[in-house]
């Protein structure tokens, strides 16, 4: 450029510079994006919005915006960041048309305005949170980049239900372990026992096969026992156990009852017989210990049948012939029955020993029988010999005595009518005849007993009727364990005791009766008087010469017609009509000073007062809670499992953080899998069903307890 002025001529150099306006885009901060990944399995769909401005009052075109990058932060991968796999990014103005929203060739932006832009990022891996950068150019400026994030989560009802589905996993692994495995190998192991008690029956006699159909009927009832869902829990190893001793108890049972039936019936050993019945009741039995199996077992393998039927007739001839040298020594040989038992009944019981120590039981057991049946009939012609007596015994009256001695005869008649048949019973009804009869003797003599001793004066009398009670208690007590032989002469030595006891009370009242004649006689001098007690004294010697010629009872009839006479004797001694009884008269509040009130305590312990209800614990209110029937018991233990399933679910969706905004994945799902599945397994007590959790409690109170009580 020239410039003229008056100082000449200047010239210098003219620069333009052309600066072309362009809009200036600047990114508002963001809040990061929230997407879910829904309830399939499917890629995951974002949606970003970059809201944006326009700051130096230019419009014009913004080029296309692109994704720079996109980085993805696992939720099991921690920190580390990756490249996410995507199938799209697409750019959109928020508001435009539909045929106007794709922003491949760039967009407008109008001074001092505004907008957003949308991503919608298809196909995303999963859960997680993706950190990205999106960049704007702008033409003949400078390009913007914002960056992004968006948080990706699964629902977390998807927690909630894996946790719930763990749960009842741990359930259902506790249920199959603690109850359907055991219950399965219980059945397997009940169905092997049943096979091997079909094998001890196979090719069994009628008996045999009998005895096993009962323990089969017991073991198919464990089967089905063990198949119901309620009730095969309460079946366990135990009961299963219990069943091999019975086991082998039947196939020795099955052994042994063979041998015995291979016997004659009449050499077969009773004690063999008995432990064979025994074993068959424990089979059939339904709760017998498993010891009493175990004892009964070892008793039916420890039977020698030979030896036993031969220890049988050992033992039953042992006991007929102690029975018989007691008898006999109890008798003497001055009594018939004692004289015929030592020189009949035992010497041919010797010879029956001697046919014992042969090889021939069939002969021993018949001469065993003709030396039971001789025994057997001493013994009743001995007792009928006694009833046939015609005078009645001390105590009885004609009646009494003939109705007891006709139940007697009628007895013994029943018993030889059935010993042909069969001796044992003949002996039983034997038994029970002589019971009857010494019985009615005692029943008797204990009235004359008491009679005496009413009417005894003296210490020496009352001793003397005390020792015949206590005879009379041992015949009773003999008679109790049923030893009438023995009753019978306890009897005789009380009936003796008596004699001598009544024959010193009337010899008593003798000298008692003498001594007021003596003295009445030194009081009147009147003839007829004299010749009164005269007639009382000639009684009362023909008394005491019947004592002395051992005739108790006559001599208390003479004394008594001495005492009768004595007391219409007018003795001046004697008390009259109009004399008072001072003796029988008595205050009238002598008696009830002597006898207390009805309400006032005669010593003893006080009655203890009823707890008071205050020491009561609170909780005894709750003792009478009913617990469930054991067919309703599954709705317990559903309502358990309803209840502790809710309760981890809501401590789960909490402590496990499944309310993040980027959680979710396989390891979140199992982490929320393994919470519900170890809640379970690791409480190693959770699903005990209500009654278990009650025990529990219990044992846990009783040792608090016992704590509190050692303390």
């Amino acid at each position: 450029m020239v410039l003229l002025h008056a100082g000449g001529r200047e010239t210098t150099a003219l620069t333009v510079t052309r600066v072309r306006a362009v809009p200036t885009l600047q990114f508002v901060a963001a809040s990061p994006a929230v997407a879910s990944s829904g309830w399939g399995w499917h890629t995951v769909d974002a949606t970003v919005r970059l809201p944006f401005k326009e700051t130096s009052g230019v419009g014009g075109r913004i080029a296309a915006p692109q994704l720079l990058q996109l980085q993805r932060k696992a939720p099991d991968l921690g920190a580390v960041l990756v490249q996410p796999r995507y199938d799209e990014a697409r750019f959109t103005l928020e508001g435009a048309r539909q045929d106007e929203g794709s922003q491949q060739g760039g967009f407008l932006v109008d001074a001092h305005g505004s907008g957003a832009l949308v991503l919608a990022l298809r196909g995303l891996d999963g859960p997680g949170e993706y950190t990205g950068t999106v960049r704007v150019s702008v033409p003949a400026g400078v390009p913007v980049e914002q960056t992004f994030t968006v948080w990706v989560h699964s629902p977390w009802t998807w927690g909630a239900l894996l946790i719930a589905l763990g749960a009842l996993s741990s359930y259902g692994v506790r249920l199959y372990s603690q109850r359907i495995r055991p219950r399965a190998l219980r059945l397997q192991r009940a169905l092997g026992l049943r096979g091997r008690l079909q094998a001890l029956m196979a090719g069994q006699d009628d008996k045999a096969r009998d005895v096993g159909q009962a323990v089969l009927g017991r073991i198919d009832a464990l089967v089905s026992e063990i198949r119901r869902p309620v009730r095969g829990i309460r079946v366990g190893d135990a009961e299963l156990a219990a069943w091999e001793p019975r086991l082998r108890l039947y196939e020795a049972w099955r052994d042994t009852s063979r041998k015995v039936r291979a016997l004659p019936e009449e050499v077969r050993p009773p004690q063999a017989s008995q432990v064979l019945d025994g074993a068959e009741d424990a089979l059939r039995g339904e709760d017998t210990p498993v010891d009493q199996l175990d004892a009964r077992l070892k008793a039916v393998r420890e039977l020698d049948v030979a030896g036993l039927a031969r220890a049988g007739l050992e033992a039953r001839l042992q006991e007929i012939e102690q029975q018989a040298r007691t008898l006999a020594r109890q008798r003497g040989e001055e009594d018939t029955l004692g004289f015929r038992l030592t020189y009949e009944l035992l010497p041919f019981l010797q010879t029956v020993r001697n046919a014992l120590t042969g090889q021939d039981l069939g002969t021993a057991r018949q001469k065993l029988e003709l030396a039971r049946r001789a025994y057997f009939d001493i013994l009743c012609e001995e007792l009928s010999a006694a009833v046939a007596n015609l005078a009645p015994p001390r105590g009885f009256t004609i009646d009494e005595w003939k109705e007891l001695t006709t139940d007697v005869k009628e007895r013994l008649r029943q018993a030889r009518s059935r010993a042909d048949a069969n001796v044992d019973e003949a002996f039983r009804l034997y038994q029970g005849a002589h019971a009857i009869y010494v019985r009615g003797l005692i029943r008797e003599l204990r009235k004359e007993v008491d009679e005496a001793r009413a009417e005894a004066t003296t210490d020496e009398q009352r001793a003397l009727l005390e020792g015949v009670s206590a005879k009379l208690r041992e015949a009773a007590e003999a008679l109790t364990a049923q030893s009438p032989h023995e009753a019978a002469t306890k009897y005789g030595e009380a009936r003796d005791a008596l004699q001598r006891a009544h024959s010193a009370q009337v010899r008593q009242r003798i000298l008692e009766l003498r001594a007021q004649v003596a003295k009445a006689r030194t009081e009147t001098t009147v003839p007829h008087h004299l010749q009164e007690l005269d007639a009382i004294e000639t009684r009362l010697e023909e008394a005491r010469a019947a004592l002395d010629a051992d005739a108790p009872a006559e001599a208390a009839l003479k004394y008594e017609r001495a005492r009768r006479s004595f007391q219409g004797y007018p003795s001046p001694g004697r008390l009259t009509a109009g004399q008072p009884i001072l003796e029988s008269y008595s205050a009238p509040g002598a008696e009830a000073s002597a006898t207390p009130a009805a309400s006032a305590p005669t010593g003893g312990s006080l009655p203890s007062l009823p707890e008071s209800p205050m020491e009561l614990s609170g909780l005894g209110e709750l003792e009478g809670l009913p617990l469930p029937s054991p067919r309703h018991m599954w709705v317990v233990e559903l309502g358990m499992l309803l209840l502790l399933t809710g309760v981890a679910v809501a401590l789960g969706l909490q402590l496990l953080n499944v309310f993040s905004p980027t959680w979710g994945g396989f390891g979140a799902g199992m982490t929320a899998f393994l919470w519900g599945f170890g809640l379970h397994q690791v409480g190693n007590a959770t699903f005990e069903g209500l009654t278990g959790l009650l025990t529990r409690v219990e044992k846990q109170g009783a040792s608090s307890s016992g704590a509190g009580g050692a303390s």
